[in-house]
């Protein structure tokens, strides 16, 4: 990589298109790109041609760029919603956790729509993500009653012939859940599992163990009406305190857990379990 260049990566996800993938790696200069697909069955005559076509792009990126971006392949279920969401997460943050500085596209325009859907949603979650999108200028395809249409003299090339120049999509910023918040929910969520309604102090325990408390280990020091500073000497009750205002009362708020009041402890909720399944899961 040049020196001062900012390095480039992509996201993109690979069924029956070549161009729409290989010419966005191109045009942006990616120095990694990372590649999704899914094959059900290798055997069968569908597995064939998924392979096929992702071959040809691996093929087509390492020609472009003689062998400089760096591929990245991912087997995920592309037809279900949240596992792609979960893995474009994944992939964001471990690429900015390595390199902050990084510029990252994701590519809309190639795969399924629940991939669409998921890597708009994990863009708008993370500002500093790039959502692009390519047009189709010419087809490879005149007559849709023709047989073997994605390919051409036998070789993968899918229904698009060439493209216009990628187009940056205008991003409404959805933020992520605080990460705080969410890893704290999964300590609850796996001492739940466990033992099926833990304590306060058991997750309190835990939250401190994972480095999740904010709070000083100190005695809180407050002030009474005339200005004069007062500390507790409760450390215990002021755990329970910090525990109910910075995890319990946002987890409610947010609708993540429920309070089973004969039991006095909190469960997931389904959304909760949503949550802790898919974000910060690196």
């Amino acid at each position: 990589m040049a020196s001062g260049k900012r390095e480039r990566i992509m996201i993109s996800c690979v069924t029956f298109e070549t161009v729409k993938i290989t010419e966005p790696v191109r045009f942006y200069d990616i120095d990694r790109v990372h590649l999704i697909h899914y094959i059900r069955d290798p055997k069968s005559y569908d597995g064939t041609v998924y392979q096929e076509f992702f071959d040809e792009v691996c093929k087509i990126i390492k020609k472009n760029s003689d062998n400089r971006t760096e591929i990245k392949e991912y087997e995920e279920k592309i037809s279900r919603f949240l596992p792609m969401l979960k893995l474009i997460l994944n992939i964001i943050e471990k690429e900015f956790a390595s390199n902050a500085s990084a510029d990252i596209y994701v590519n809309i325009s190639a795969g399924t729509s629940e991939y669409t859907a998921a890597a708009v949603v994990a863009a708008m979650m993370n500002p500093s993500v790039i959502p692009f999108s390519v047009s189709t200028d010419e087809y490879t395809v005149k007559d849709d009653m023709i047989r073997n249409a994605y390919y051409r003299n036998g070789v993968p090339v899918g229904l698009t012939e060439s493209i216009f120049e990628p187009m940056m999509m205008p991003k409404y910023n959805m933020p992520m859940p605080d990460r705080n918040l969410v890893l704290g929910l999964r300590i609850l969520n796996d001492l739940n599992k466990i033992k099926r309604n833990s304590k306060g102090p058991e997750v309190i325990m835990k939250l401190k163990e994972n480095g999740l408390w904010r709070r000083s280990d100190d005695n809180d020091i407050t002030s009474d009406n005339k200005g004069n500073k007062q500390y507790d000497t409760s450390p215990e009750k002021s755990d329970s305190v910090h525990y109910h205002r910075d995890f319990v009362s946002k987890w409610l708020l947010n609708e993540w857990i429920i309070k089973d009041d004969f039991r006095k402890r909190y469960y997931l909720t389904d959304e909760g379990k949503r949550i802790v399944e898919t974000f910060y899961t690196g």
